[in-house]
């Protein structure tokens, strides 16, 4: 990589074996040294360095004084402490200071005069006989290894931000989108005109497990399934045919094989003449498999409503027939519990439909009266003596049946529950909006819901109430997600129940529908 200045490293230790190792593993960047805490100090002054190595002794004091001061102007500086024997009471202290790497200064020392030997002026008095380092020393050049890294890292940063803050981009800047395709979880590759691999991201190498010599001039089918290599071969012909190609294929991996959506575009020079193609892989082997479960639910869901629509419900409109006839001509006190059980039996029928089916309508979205289809609901709930309050004139983006049939759930439910504990006056529900927050709410002055009860409200099948069936709210969670809405349940100022639906889009004056909320929409499958 090309950079405007110079990655910089302070060797601040005073052994010339440590500045020489350190020299070897950032060349050829600029390596300084200092033997003095006074000489650290001026060289941190004057420059500004992208790492320190920092020794724990000095002939003027001891290597944790110098990295407080340090921490107290820089805390982005990357350090790695040279730690000797009697400096374990301070691991405490560095590690609150930020140090980025601890080690242990004998072996470094060891491993440095066996790869480079000593020019006699090392003051090392760790007995290093030239023999291989003891099981304690790193495993490999860790002293350079943390050095390359850190340096390079804190330099990247440095160069950016000096760059930015003169609204110009460093030189050599590739290095910026180099680092932005490998931190992408997706497969980014790059192909030439005869279809062999050129260039790739690190997600590539991790999926596959191979080294650069492996990857490099590899065919795009090459990676995947036999079963799927006509398909990615066809893919790449059609690239390099149309521009353009989108094809499926499975990944053999470590953890199984993955579903991977591949994109292709193709590439061209300066005069417009074929180079290769570049593209993206996208595992989607969670979406099939949500997509697929979602699909055999459905199908269930479906042959369930077949079996409501016909095998049960038609000989229960019979049973109802044939009970009305005979209680026209023989009425009794226990016919009217048959045809009240019937009756109950078709409600949970109904119910039980709506919410079967419901993962498979489309939702047209048009601009929608609050006020209008509020009360158009409240006429077909039995709400007794109960008395609606419309607090609101806003139009929102809704489809109008099922934003009818959302508040109908929710009145039924405020006059089933709110009415219940001998009220001495009628039950109050009002309907409010608020374009400006995003929210319509219904609410009544009823007696609430328990605390207890509040988490379990949306279950589906869950009811307080013996006549309840338990689908009612659960059908309101349902028409709500199906908008994009989501609903809470809290407490009314009266000390009723608030149903409070956030995410609603209100139409502007001209009922225009704005982008995000144009066209259709599917309703939830959970």
């Amino acid at each position: 990589m090309l950079f405007d200045s110079p990655i910089r490293v302070l060797s601040a230790d005073g052994d010339r074996a440590i500045f020489r190792a350190v020299q070897r593993a950032v060349s050829p960047a600029v390596v300084d040294s200092a033997a003095t805490l006074a000489a650290a100090r001026r060289a941190l002054d004057g420059d500004a360095y992208d790492c320190l190595v920092l020794g724990a002794a000095f002939p003027d004091g001891d290597g944790v004084a110098l990295l407080r001061e340090v921490r107290a102007t820089d805390d982005d500086l990357p350090v790695v402490f040279l730690a000797t024997d009697d400096a374990d009471h301070a691991v405490t202290e560095l590690v609150d200071l930020g140090i980025d790497a601890y080690l242990d200064r004998a072996a470094v020392l060891r491993r440095a005069e066996r790869d480079g030997g000593d020019d006699g002026d090392n003051g090392d008095d760790s007995g290093g006989d030239g023999t291989d380092a003891p099981a304690d020393a790193p495993s490999d050049d860790a002293l350079g290894s943390r050095v390359r890294r850190l340096a390079c890292e804190h330099h990247k940063a440095r160069v950016a931000i000096d760059a930015f803050d003169r609204g110009a981009t460093p030189a050599g800047a590739s290095w910026f989108i180099e680092d932005a395709l490998d931190a992408l979880d997706d497969v980014f590759y790059v192909y030439d005109r005869e279809g062999k691999l050129v260039s790739w991201n690190e997600r590539l190498t991790e999926l596959t497990g191979m080294s650069a010599a492996e990857l490099t001039g590899m065919s795009a089918d090459a990676f995947f399934h036999e079963a799927d290599r006509p398909a990615v071969k066809r893919a790449v012909e059609e690239v390099i045919r149309t521009g353009t190609t989108v094809v499926e294929a499975r990944l053999p991996t470590d953890d199984g094989a993955l579903l991977f959506q591949l994109t292709g575009r193709r590439l061209s020079g300066p005069d417009g003449e074929l180079v290769g193609f570049c593209g993206v892989g996208r595992d989607i082997t969670t979406r099939r498999q949500h997509e697929e479960r979602l699909a055999r639910q459905n199908e269930r869901l479906g042959e369930f409503a077949r079996v409501l629509s016909h095998d049960l419900r038609n000989p229960l409109s019979v049973a109802i027939g044939f009970l009305d006839l005979e209680r026209q001509v023989n009425d009794s006190e226990n016919l009217e519990r048959v045809a009240t059980s019937l009756t109950r039996i078709d409600d949970i029928v109904t119910d039980v439909l709506t919410a079967a089916r419901r993962g498979t309508t489309v939702i047209e979205f048009t601009p929608v009266s609050v006020e209008a289809v509020a009360r158009r609901a409240w006429d077909t709930v039995e709400t007794g003596d109960a008395a609606l309050v419309v607090e609101s004139s806003a139009t929102v983006h809704a489809d109008p049946g099922r934003l009818q049939r959302l508040f109908e759930n929710l009145f039924r439910n405020s006059v089933e529950h709110g009415s219940a504990g001998g009220r001495s006056s009628p039950l109050t529900v009002r309907v409010t909006a608020s374009p400006s927050e995003g929210t319509v709410a219904v609410e009544d002055d009823g007696s609430g819901i328990a605390a207890a009860d509040v988490a379990r409200v949306f279950e589906r099948g869950f009811t307080t109430s013996a006549e309840g069936t338990g689908f009612g709210l659960d059908i309101v969670r349902s028409l709500a997600e199906a908008h994009g809405w989501t609903v809470s349940l809290g407490s009314a100022s009266t000390g009723g129940a608030r149903f409070e639906f956030d995410g609603v889009e209100f139409a502007d004056e001209d009922h225009r529908c704005p982008a995000s909320a144009a066209g259709k929409r599917g309703l939830d499958d959970s």
